[in-house]
């Protein structure tokens, strides 16, 4: 067998693919489990986070890089 430049194209493609396909599902999984820890938060209490709905609240409410 021989391989050839354009399988090795082929290839890095296909792992590329995998890896963006993959990123983006990890991605859509951390955005699941935030809205899934914001929804069980009491409405309207206020009081101490827990550092996994700290990030979850940063993640949802960025702050803008400069202001107006």
């Amino acid at each position: 067998m021989r391989l050839e430049r354009s399988d090795l194209i082929g290839g890095a493609c296909a792992v590329l693919a995998l890896g963006l396909i993959a990123w983006l599902s990890l991605d859509s999984w951390a955005i699941t489990r935030c809205e899934e820890i914001l929804s069980g938060m009491p409405a309207g209490e206020a009081g101490a986070l827990l550092p996994e709905q700290e990030r979850c609240l940063k993640r949802q409410n960025p702050r803008p890089a400069t202001e107006n």
